[in-house]
C-alpha cells in the first residue's frame, strides 16, 4: 500500500468525547504532570502574553490520566446535559507541560504506520472492519478525531491504483478510518 499525505492543515481532529456539549476541533495535546499523576488534554487554542508567555486553551474537565481512577480505559459514565456549558479556560505554560500540535502528532504516527500497518480499516473509530480487501492501494488522510478511550484516528481515503489491472480490487475508491 502507498500512503499519500495531502497537507496537515486539516489536521486539527474533532475531540470525540461524551463530555462535550457539541464537537470542537482541537489543535494540539498538551501532555503534563499533577500530585504526580500524568495526564493528556486537548488544547483548543493557545496565545502568546505580552511576557512571552505562552496560554493554552483548555476544558479542564477532558483532562485524561495515565493511571488512577479516572483512568483512559475508564469509560465516561455521563454526558453533560445538552444545555450544558462548556467551560473553556486559560492556563499558562509550566516546567511540567509538554504541548505537541496534532500535526506533528499526526505526521509522527503516520511515520510509524508505514512500517507496520496490517492494512485494517474501520467503517468508524474502534468500530466494525470494512469487508473489501484491497490489493494496491493509495491511502489518503483525509481528517482525524481523537477519542479518550480509543486515541488517535485518522479517516482515510482509499483509492485502488490502476497499475495492476491483474489484481482488480473490489471497490476503487471508499472511505474507512485507520487507528494511529
Amino acid at each position: 500500500m502507498k500512503i499519500r499525505l495531502n497537507s496537515t492543515l486539516p489536521f486539527t481532529p474533532v475531540q470525540l468525547d461524551a463530555k462535550h456539549v457539541s464537537p470542537r476541533r482541537a489543535v494540539g495535546q498538551l501532555h503534563g504532570i499533577v500530585d504526580g499523576c500524568e495526564y493528556r488534554t486537548p488544547v483548543y487554542a493557545f496565545r502568546h502574553g505580552d511576557d512571552d508567555q505562552i496560554h493554552y486553551q483548555i476544558d479542564p474537565e477532558e483532562r485524561v490520566y495515565f493511571d488512577g481512577p479516572t483512568a483512559v480505559s475508564a469509560p465516561a459514565q455521563v454526558a453533560r446535559p445538552p444545555n450544558a456549558i462548556d467551560r473553556l479556560e486559560w492556563v499558562a505554560h509550566e516546567d511540567t507541560h509538554n504541548y505537541k500540535p496534532y500535526s506533528f502528532l499526526i505526521m509522527n504516527a503516520m511515520t510509524k504506520l508505514v512500517g507496520n500497518w496490517d492494512g485494517t480499516v474501520y467503517h468508524t473509530p474502534n468500530g466494525e472492519r470494512l469487508s473489501n480487501s484491497f490489493c494496491s492501494t493509495t491511502l489518503q488522510i483525509i481528517d482525524a478525531c481523537v477519542c479518550n478511550r480509543f486515541g488517535l484516528w485518522a479517516m482515510v481515503g482509499l483509492t485502488a491504483d490502476r497499475a495492476n489491472e491483474a489484481m482488480p480490487c473490489a471497490t476503487p475508491r471508499q472511505l474507512g478510518w485507520v487507528a494511529l
